[in-house]
């Protein structure tokens, strides 16, 4: 009998929203990087001596961990209305999904194909399933 992480649909829809929103936020067809995505979410938080590395975006991406609701929670209040605002709504769409709702097409993209049994591996990134 095997167990079914509680988390793993979590952690599938909020690597698909960090990959599509840095395709979204990068240049020529091509994804921001990791540690320029880490320095542009961190600007609005620094007013909160908050941060994120490189290497967390990595992590939420590569499904090894999840941000923290509250830290996600924080970045949206502080957040511009520009894509780090959305990026922070629908992460909190993907954390808490009975509370919060995706505000984009990439968030309810990943929502959806969230429920899909990958398995706990990271697929590629496909294309039809969140447009940026």
């Amino acid at each position: 009998m095997s167990r079914t992480d509680p988390t793993l649909q979590a952690r599938r829809a909020v690597a698909d929203i960090v990959y599509a929103y840095r395709y979204l936020v990068g240049e020529r067809g091509r994804p921001i990087s990791l540690r320029e995505f880490a320095e542009q979410y961190s600007e609005i938080l620094a007013p909160f001596d908050e941060s994120i590395s490189h290497q967390t975006v990595k992590n939420w991406e590569d499904r090894v961990h999840l941000p923290r609701v509250s830290f996600i929670i924080l970045a949206e209040m502080a957040s511009p209305p520009d894509w780090r605002r959305d990026f922070s709504k629908d992460m909190l769409a993907a954390l808490r999904p009975k509370l919060y709702k995706p505000v984009t097409e990439i968030g309810r993209a990943a929502m959806e194909r969230s429920l899909i049994d990958t398995g706990p591996q990271k697929l590629r990134y496909d294309n039809r399933w969140i447009q940026y």
